[in-house]
């Protein structure tokens, strides 16, 4: 096109000022396309009233399709102009920016201005604030803006209390350029009075006001999740959104933050204008506002989470509180625990703790962690066996401190080193025999080694339990079709007597979640449901009223009866109540 510009024309503009400037002006717009009609064309007056018949004017009707305002409609002219005389005469155009929109004169810049967005709370269900925003201020550095970077890194470090080598990396990360504004470490606005007067004089340093994500309570850290600085790689599938890299947004793999980043996350506005060259605004051409991001309210109750906190301390564990009639989860804990707003503020001393802690405090053991059942795991071999009718309530099995039952080579041991003789379910749960529970396994697995499998995936075991926006193991229920697909050696892959009976009280290769055997212990509580867990209720918008509620989902049942799993629950009772429940003792009063 640049050989249809008139030779006037391209003196006055440059090739950097229309073959160099067009690509540019359409990638500001975000331009995917564009639709031009032509009008009449018209001739100026030359000084004797006459039509000029060598300068002619085109109207144009534009309309440009965006990505980021969507279609931008203007009526421009071309002016074109008679070159050359007789049969070499050819039009040309005399090409001024005014041809693109008509307030585009020269100097004037086309500029797409992103608009904020401000980022959704995390609410527990009595509506305290898990997850919310401060006003705060940021420290940051604009690298083009360094003038001594040993001086700016020295007197930075000295005022923040960081390593100079963690502040550079900040702001050598690849999706920087020289105008970016690189956040180094987030201040509480009562520090900015303090503070300001040192770091103004440093040069290519800034401090701008901002809403900064804090976590009040402490509570839920790994569940919660935490965010980050996105990276170009980050940004790009957000990018309908507006996220850019640098943004923040949730950190990956990290939690509620990272799964519900797209609702809480909201979407950045964009404005498309005609700014001077000092950024005056002279024209909006359009607009699509910010839209603010969604409040989660989640099922957790505060006071129980925080008595579950409290109860585990620094010990490594988990506990799960799920309402059996619902599927909601009450309390969701990991420990040992972190502090999300070390990761908010960018501590990056205290986050480089956490991360290379051996005790692994940022990993969700009550969704991630995978452990042996253990007794836990004996009420299903209890409903199996009632089901099948392998055992009748009331009769009594010996529970013997060393059991035979499939002969001598596969000796198994009671965890009491002496024979308690004949027993009933009540005694045997009660005092958590292990001979009582091989016995019943033994006889499930004679007729038919799926049945306490299947058993125990009715209750929910061997499976993720699909809760939305939690992420979590599967588990697992060992099997024959298990051991035959997971092991090569031949030897390996057959099914044992030991397996059964290993099984049968939650041992061997048999895992599972926290959340899981909260829910397993659910569905014992509530006849059998099985519920898809529910962390997640419900998702508002910023005014309060609901966008999307979840309601409670049934995900299967557990192949018992509700006589079968009241009789158990009596036995499970019997634990804390009897005087020879294994636990009774520290229930008592």
């Amino acid at each position: 096109m640049w050989a249809l510009v008139s030779d006037e024309a391209q003196q006055r503009v440059g090739a950097a000022g229309f073959v160099d400037r067009l690509p540019r002006i359409a990638d500001e717009m975000t331009l995917k396309s564009l639709d031009a009609r032509t009008g009449a064309a018209s001739h100026p007056a030359l000084a004797s009233g006459s039509p000029d018949p060598r300068r002619a004017t085109v109207t144009l009707d534009v309309t440009f399709h965006t990505q980021r305002v969507g279609d931008v409609a203007r009526q421009t002219a071309l002016n074109l102009v008679l070159v050359g005389d007789k049969d070499k005469a050819a039009w040309k155009i005399d090409w001024t920016p005014e041809a693109i929109l008509p307030h585009l004169t020269a100097g004037r810049l086309v500029r797409m201005t992103r608009l904020p967005t401000s980022r959704g709370r995390i609410v527990a269900r009595d509506g305290t604030e898990l997850a919310t925003f401060v006003e705060a201020a940021v420290v940051g550095v604009v690298p083009g803006q360094i003038r001594s970077e040993p001086g700016m890194l020295a007197s930075l470090s000295s005022v923040l209390g960081m390593k100079a080598d963690d502040i550079k990396a900040k702001y050598t990360q690849a999706w920087v350029k020289p105008d970016s504004f690189v956040p180094i470490r987030t201040i509480a606005a009562e520090q900015v009075a303090a503070l300001r007067p040192r770091l103004v004089v440093i040069e290519g340093v800034q401090l701008q006001a901002t809403r900064v994500r804090i976590y009040p309570t402490g509570l839920a850290a790994q569940t919660l999740g935490y965010l980050t600085q996105a990276s170009e790689d980050d940004a790009k599938p957000k990018s309908g959104r507006g996220v850019e890299a640098g943004d923040l947004i949730g950190q990956k793999d990290s939690g509620l933050e990272a799964t519900l980043d797209d609702e809480l996350g909201g979407s950045y506005g964009f404005r498309l204008g005609i700014v001077e060259a000092d950024e005056r605004p002279v024209e909006t051409l359009a607009e699509t506002p910010a839209i603010a991001g969604r409040d989660v309210v989640l099922s957790l109750d505060p006071k129980m989470q925080a008595a579950a906190e409290k109860a585990l301390g620094d010990r490594k564990g988990a506990i799960v509180a799920e309402d059996p009639w619902s599927g909601e989860i009450l309390a969701l804990a990991s420990r040992p625990s972190f502090d999300l707003n070390a990761f908010a503020g960018g501590e990056t001393g205290a986050v480089a703790r956490y991360t290379s802690d051996p005790n692994r405090p940022l990993f969700n053991r009550a969704t991630f962690g995978q452990y042996a059942t253990g007794s836990s795991f004996k009420p299903v071999t209890a409903a199996a066996a009632l089901r099948e009718g392998l055992y009748k309530y009331g009769d009594r099995i010996d529970c013997p401190a060393r059991w035979t039952g499939y002969g001598p080579q596969w000796v198994q041991l009671n965890h009491e080193t002496a024979d308690l003789g004949a027993i009933d379910l009540r005694t045997a749960v009660a005092r958590s025999c292990n001979s009582f529970f091989y016995e019943l396994g033994k006889r499930l697995n004679d007729k038919s080694a799926d049945l306490l499998p299947n058993a125990a995936k009715s209750f929910g075991l061997g499976k993720a339990t699909d809760i939305d926006y939690v992420f979590e193991a599967e588990g697992l229920v060992p099997s024959p079709a298990w051991k035959q697909q997971r092991f090569s050696n031949p030897a390996d892959k057959v099914w044992n007597p030991g397996d059964a009976t290993n099984l049968a009280i939650g041992q061997g290769f048999m895992l599972a979640t926290p959340l899981q055997m909260a829910n397993y212990a659910a569905a014992l509580a509530n006849d059998g449901i099985v519920w898809k867990p529910r962390l997640v209720t419900e998702i508002r918008d910023r005014s309060g009223a609901t966008v999307r509620k979840l309601d409670k989902t049934v995900a299967g049942h557990a192949n018992a009866t509700n006589t079968e799993l009241s009789l158990i629950r009596d036995c499970m009772r019997a634990v804390v109540a009897d005087p020879d429940g294994t636990v009774y003792f520290p229930f008592r009063g």
